[in-house]
C-alpha cells in the first residue's frame, strides 16, 4: 500500500515537471519563430507586402544575397514578398512581437505606433522630397526610430518608395471638384481625415479588390504611385491621373529588437551596411521606374492632368495648423514649412 502511494506521488511530481517544462517552451516560442540556428547559421524570415519585381522587392533580393555573402553564410534570410506572410499591419505587429524576424513596410507604422508623427504623410503638407528629407534629418527621424525601438523593432533605414498621385474617371484640377467624390483610400487615419476635409466621400477598399471596386464604381477615384497604377492596370478603369504629388512615401526596413541584439557586433554591422546599400539601390530603382510606369500609363491612353497643388494646400492650411496644436505636438507647422523654402 505504501509502495503504491509512493509510486503515485512520484508519477504526479513527474507529470508536474513535464507540464511546467511544456509551458516554458511555449512561452519562448516567439523568438524561435523569428530566428533559428541551422548548422551554426542564423536563419530569419523577412516579409513584405511589396511585389518581388518592384524596386523594393528587387532591393530586398540584393540585401538577402549581400548579407549571406558578407557574413560568409552565418546569416541566412528567407525572403517572402507579395504579402505572402500578411498585410503591412500584420508584418509590423509580428516583428514587434518576435513572431517574424524582419519586414520592409511603410506608413502604417506611423498610424500604429507614432500618431504624433503622421504629419510626415499628411496629404499635401510636404512640397517636395527635399523638404521631407530635411525634416527627417533634423532629428525627427531619429526620434521616430526611438519610438519604433520602444515598440519592439530596430530601424535599419528608410527607402523613398514613391510619390502618390490621384487617378479618377474625370479630370480634377481644383479642390472644389473633389466635393462628394468617392475616393478609395488606404485605412490610415491621417489619409481618411485629411481627404475628408477636402470634401471627398472616402472608402477603404482592400488593395486586392481595388480594380473591381473602380470597375463597378464602388469607388470613382483612387490615389497611389505610378507603380500602383501600372502594375494593377488601373489605367483600364481610371483614364485620368492628376499629378498631385500629395505624399512622398517612405518605407522602413525593420528587425525585431531581441533578434538584432542576439547577433554578434560583426553580424550587426554587416546587416546594417547591407541594408544601407540596398535601400540606396531601392531609391535609385524607384526614381527610374517612376518614369517608366508613368510612360506605360500614358501609352495605355491615360491623360496626365496638372493641378495647382498650392490651391489644395491653401485649402488645408487651417486644418494643418489645428492638427499641429492638438495632435502633432512634436513640432510646429511653421517649423515644417521652414524646410519647404
Amino acid at each position: 500500500m505504501k509502495f503504491k502511494k509512493k509510486a503515485a506521488a512520484l508519477l504526479t511530481a513527474s507529470l508536474a515537471v513535464f507540464l511546467l517544462a511544456g509551458c516554458g517552451s511555449e512561452k519562448s516560442g516567439g523568438d524561435k519563430n523569428a530566428a533559428k540556428k541551422d548548422g551554426g547559421a542564423v536563419q530569419m524570415d523577412l516579409a513584405t507586402a511589396y511585389s518581388a519585381d518592384s524596386p523594393a522587392g528587387k532591393a530586398l533580393k540584393k540585401f538577402v544575397a549581400d548579407v549571406k555573402e558578407k557574413s560568409k553564410g552565418s546569416i541566412q534570410i528567407n525572403l517572402f514578398t507579395d504579402g505572402t506572410l500578411g498585410n503591412p499591419k500584420d508584418n509590423y505587429s509580428s516583428v514587434a512581437s518576435g513572431d517574424l524576424g524582419m519586414t520592409m513596410t511603410g506608413l502604417e507604422g506611423l498610424d500604429l505606433y507614432a500618431p504624433e508623427y503622421t504629419f510626415l504623410d499628411a496629404p499635401f503638407l510636404m512640397t517636395s522630397l527635399k523638404q521631407q528629407q530635411a525634416i527627417l534629418n533634423s532629428g525627427i527621424g531619429d526620434h521616430l526610430k526611438e519610438i519604433y525601438k520602444k515598440n519592439g523593432f530596430t530601424t535599419l533605414g528608410f527607402h523613398n518608395r514613391d510619390v502618390r498621385e490621384m487617378a479618377a474617371t474625370k479630370p480634377i484640377e481644383t479642390p472644389d471638384e473633389l466635393k462628394g467624390l468617392k475616393l478609395r483610400l488606404p485605412g490610415m487615419n491621417v489619409y481618411v481625415d485629411t481627404w475628408s476635409k477636402l470634401g471627398v466621400s472616402s472608402t477603404t477598399v482592400a488593395m486586392n479588390e481595388l480594380y473591381t471596386a473602380l470597375q463597378t464604381h464602388v469607388a470613382e477615384a483612387c490615389e497611389g504611385g505610378y507603380e500602383q497604377m501600372a502594375t494593377l492596370k488601373l489605367y483600364e478603369v481610371q483614364p485620368y491621373i492628376m499629378e498631385t504629388d500629395h505624399v512622398y512615401e517612405f518605407v522602413g526596413l525593420f528587425i525585431n529588437n531581441k533578434l538584432f541584439d542576439k547577433l554578434t557586433k560583426e553580424q550587426q554591422k554587416i546587416l546594417q551596411d547591407c541594408a544601407t546599400d540596398a535601400l540606396k539601390y531601392a531609391d535609385k530603382l524607384a526614381e527610374a521606374s517612376r518614369e517608366q510606369y508613368k510612360k506605360e500609363c500614358e501609352s495605355k491612353g491615360v491623360k496626365i492632368v496638372k493641378v495647382d497643388r498650392n490651391a489644395f494646400r491653401k485649402n488645408l492650411e487651417a486644418y494643418y495648423k489645428e492638427q499641429f496644436n492638438t495632435k502633432w505636438k512634436v513640432t510646429t507647422y511653421e517649423e515644417v514649412m521652414k524646410y519647404a523654402k
